[in-house]
């Protein structure tokens, strides 16, 4: 089979940014989140080759998409770079027969108590997305597409506030715990051989499960509330000029829209 790793920086070991910024190049913690998120990408390829896999793909999808230095990267491993991350997000699935994917990397919702450099997409606009009404993270929207692709997502690893987060949505799957989460910038480390061990042993975990049954999940309710009124207005006006008719919520902080496939969900990112 062929395997999806889906790897962002916030949710690596060791790992916990600084306050009212992200993870950029130029960083200390951002060239030590790279370094540490490759060995976690490492370990689950060693993981999923040791299973059986035939093909393992690695989507670096943070920020610019070019973080990683595949120079470090096992070598088995194939990169895919797309050319578009939000519209076109995750659009390289219908080009592979990919069995399931794995998230590496990735962190909790925007304002989640104690998540470690938590936030949905652009914490510098972004305050929440629901769907259905219910709150929802980056590991959740990408899943979601995923799906809509015949591609469930079977393992996540990140700190523990976004793992409890991801095992409650995806009951089925399994999760690896690389730090505990003390604040948006603290953390108890743990030991770095325990977490690339835990990886590696949740991931064969998650590949002796049965692959679950990919919902369709649409149409969908979205709802975005944005950090200013002006992002607001602006994405307002755009989705509506895109033909995805869109009403203000409770103020005008709010948008809330319907998604009646994956192309639109993809829109309102």
């Amino acid at each position: 089979m062929e395997y999806l790793l889906a790897v962002d920086l916030e949710g690596a070991h060791g790992v916990v940014g600084e306050p009212y910024k992200g993870l950029v190049p130029g960083m200390a913690e951002y060239d030590k989140a790279v370094a540490n998120v490759t060995e976690e990408v490492n370990a689950a390829v060693k993981a999923l080759f040791d299973s059986g896999a035939k093909k393992v793909y690695v989507w670096d999808n943070h920020g610019n998409l070019d973080n990683l230095d595949f120079a470090k990267v096992d070598s088995r491993v194939e990169k895919i770079k797309p050319k578009n991350n939000s519209v076109c997000r995750l659009e390289f699935l219908k080009e592979h027969s990919i069995a399931a994917m794995l998230f590496i990397g990735y962190h909790s919702r925007e304002g989640s108590i104690n998540g470690v450099l938590a936030h949905t997409y652009s914490s510098a606009d972004v305050q929440y997305y629901k769907i259905d009404g219910k709150q929802v993270g980056e590991f959740d929207i990408d899943g979601m597409i995923a799906e809509a692709f015949g591609v469930p997502s079977v393992f996540l690893a990140s700190d523990d506030v976004c793992a409890a987060q991801f095992l409650q949505t995806h009951p089925y799957a399994s999760a690896a715990i690389t730090k505990i989460g003390k604040g948006r910038n603290e953390a108890e480390f743990l030991p770095k051989d325990e977490v690339l061990g835990e990886i590696r042993a949740k991931v064969k975990t998650a590949l002796r499960k049965n692959l679950p049954v990919c919902e369709n999940r649409f149409p969908c309710t979205v709802e975005i509330r944005y950090t200013r009124t002006e992002f607001a207005s602006e994405n307002y006006k755009r989705l509506n000029a895109e033909g995805l008719r869109s009403v203000y919520g409770e103020d005008a902080h709010v948008i809330i829209g319907v998604a009646r496939n994956v192309d639109e969900l993809r829109k309102f990112l």
